[in-house]
């Protein structure tokens, strides 16, 4: 939680930076699907939401600060030794953004780091933590005047272990218990 607190305090002193010229600060909502893959493949397609803040000093290259959460529901497992539950996620994360062609319509890419909190899954055998994660993925988006609409993939990578089921059965690291969501985004930019 501090590390989120210092990173929107430190995008708050960049703001003035972004009303250079060709520069652009903004700000947008997103919401879709999140799905957990293969030792959590037992999960269902749940929600993604969030909210993100762009500072791009330049047209091609720019940092984001954002917001993720995502509800999934986890099926029962007697196999695994679990039952059913929501698993949520709650996660703050930095990127570095690379536009690919700047303009009307933008493709881009991004990779950085992210803090994601578990919780409510205790009864699937997962308990409350904090994971570190590699958040990367491309998106476009369109600039129509002051106004975004674009499309996002964000794969999460987790770099930490989950411990799943009651037999105390690990998700290590390495793609096990990764998740992805898809998003729609709206928003405003300021240049």
């Amino acid at each position: 939680m501090k590390k989120l607190l210092v990173a929107l305090a430190a995008a708050a002193l960049l703001v003035p930076v972004a009303a250079m010229a060709d520069s652009e600060f903004s700000i947008s909502v997103e919401g879709g699907a999140a799905k957990y893959n293969q030792s959590l493949s037992g999960s269902d397609v749940g929600a993604a939401y969030g909210a993100r803040l762009g500072i791009l000093p330049t047209p091609m290259l720019g940092i984001e600060l954002g917001y993720l959460g995502s509800q999934n529901n986890v099926n029962q497992s007697l196999s695994a030794g679990t039952v059913s539950s929501t698993l949520k996620t709650n996660q703050g994360y930095g990127d570095v953004r690379l536009n690919i062609l700047p303009g009307a319509i933008t493709p881009y890419v991004f990779g950085g780091y992210g803090l994601t909190w578990l919780s409510g899954a205790a009864a699937s055998g997962i308990p409350n933590q904090h994971v570190n994660t590699l958040p990367f993925g491309a998106g476009v988006e369109a600039n129509i005047g002051a106004f975004k609409v674009g499309g996002r993939f964000q794969y999460n990578y987790l770099f930490d272990s989950l411990n799943t089921g009651t037999s105390g059965v690990s998700a290590n690291k390495g793609g096990n218990s990764d998740f992805w969501d898809a998003t729609v985004n709206l928003g405003a930019s300021f240049r």
